[in-house]
């Protein structure tokens, strides 16, 4: 085995260590997941990036590893509510329920995912960077009588004027976040995991995401696109700026709130696309709704994906270059107070359903210290400024969870809690 070759598959097996590490990950997908590039042809970019990645740090600077890496090409985020009646036995079954899956996680990074058992379908398959990423909803610490101990931050989301949410898709006491660069390692785990806390915990809803692989894309380092054919993800907050721990990670120094001190909240949605009619427009249109050019993702006045948008530059008419219900106008920082988090936006193709309708569009995924100044200021903005976008995708599913830190020694997320 070639030097390179020994180091992709010591990252690789690496990737899943995180599962017990900072923020209750192996890697966070959308906010996190270890998104290690096997592919050949990645180049030294990859190699480059998954460098600098790993000397930032991971669990032992208390800081999510997955915030840190790159992402993978599949996710799966399941909801699952936990299966008991009073606050007790409700704190005991979340216990067992962590637990089991943090136990778990470490054993799949010790052996493998081939070692799931006898005839499991990853014999003979690297670990392909699978991370798991653990998170406590609202719901959880209501029922487990701890309401005092549910930080303010995590208040419930309000409705939104784009919302047409199924309650089928919403909520959950808890969530299992996990990704990998290939989607039989994927399926295997999650299944793996939710029968370790079957008759515990029951599946409310699901929903697989996935991006382009490395190993289609010509520059591994790009953003991606999602299926309306728009980079998503251009000037989030980037680990080396000064304002990333403020913004991404929460900071709690009550001590009725400290189990989620350096942890991170995590908005989850479910948005639907409507591409029939979104492909029905003229290029240019599609360039004005969103407020970025579709060649390069520059915004519209711009050269480049990572210029700075000039919402101010007009044109020969006296109109706004970009205009002012364009997406990227709305969601700005500069129309927002400065609302920033971190965005992990994945595709979801599920098909049609019975009456020929297509079903994808986007597993969103936003992670910030405080919802109430990221996701919900910037929803806000979208919604009172009337959005173009709005008419071309519908909110269907949403929830929020607290991803907390776990520190050394402490067997599962949310110990002190719990």
């Amino acid at each position: 085995m070639s030097g390179n070759a020994r180091e992709r598959r010591h990252v690789s097996r690496r990737g899943l260590l995180g599962a017990v590490g900072a923020a209750g990950v192996a890697g966070l997908g959308a906010g996190g997941l270890t998104g290690y590039t096997a592919a050949a042809g990645a180049g030294e970019r990859t190699e480059s990036a998954l460098a600098a990645a790993r000397s930032r740090g991971g669990p032992e600077d208390g800081r999510p590893p997955a915030l840190l890496t790159p992402t993978p090409a599949h996710v799966r985020v399941v909801a699952v509510d936990v299966l008991a009646e009073d606050g007790t036995e409700t704190r005991e079954a979340a216990r067992e329920v962590l637990a089991a899956w943090s136990r778990e996680a470490r054993a799949l990074h010790e052996r493998g995912p081939a070692a799931l058992g006898e005839g499991a379908p990853t014999q003979g398959m690297h670990p392909a960077s699978l991370g798991v990423t653990l998170g406590l909803g609202p719901s959880l610490l209501e029922r487990a009588g701890l309401a005092d101990r549910r930080p303010p931050r995590m208040e419930d989301l309000p409705a939104f004027g784009t919302d047409q949410l199924n309650p089928d898709w919403c909520g959950g006491d808890l969530m299992l976040h996990v990704g990998a660069e290939d989607p039989v390692v994927l399926s295997a785990a999650v299944d793996h995991l939710l029968r370790t806390v079957r008759g515990r915990a029951g599946v409310r809803w699901a929903l697989p995401g996935f991006q382009r692989s490395a190993a289609a894309a010509v520059d591994p380092e790009a953003t991606p696109r999602n299926l309306m054919g728009q980079v998503d993800g251009t000037v989030n907050p980037r680990p080396d700026e000064a304002l990333f721990g403020t913004q991404v990670l929460a900071s709690h120094t009550e001590r009725p709130l400290a189990w989620m001190d350096g942890g991170s909240y995590v908005v989850v949605r479910r948005i639907r696309m409507l591409l029939d009619d979104w492909f029905a427009l003229e290029p240019r249109r599609r360039e004005e709704v969103i407020g970025r050019r579709l060649a390069d993702g520059a915004p519209l006045g711009g050269d480049r994906e990572r210029d700075r948008p000039d919402l101010s530059a007009l044109d020969d008419a006296g109109e706004p270059v970009i205009a002012r219900d364009a997406h990227i106008r709305l969601a700005s920082p500069e129309s927002t107070l400065g609302a920033r988090m971190l965005r992990r936006g994945f595709n979801y193709d599920l098909g049609w359903d019975t009456d020929g309708r297509r079903q994808a569009g986007l597993l969103f995924t936003a992670w910030q210290a405080d919802p109430r100044t990221g996701f919900t200021a910037v929803q806000r903005g979208l919604d009172e400024g009337h959005d173009a976008l709005g008419a071309y995708v519908r909110h269907e599913g949403s929830a929020l969870f607290a991803v907390p830190p776990v520190r050394e020694g402490e067997p599962h997320v949310a110990h002190s809690l719990l």
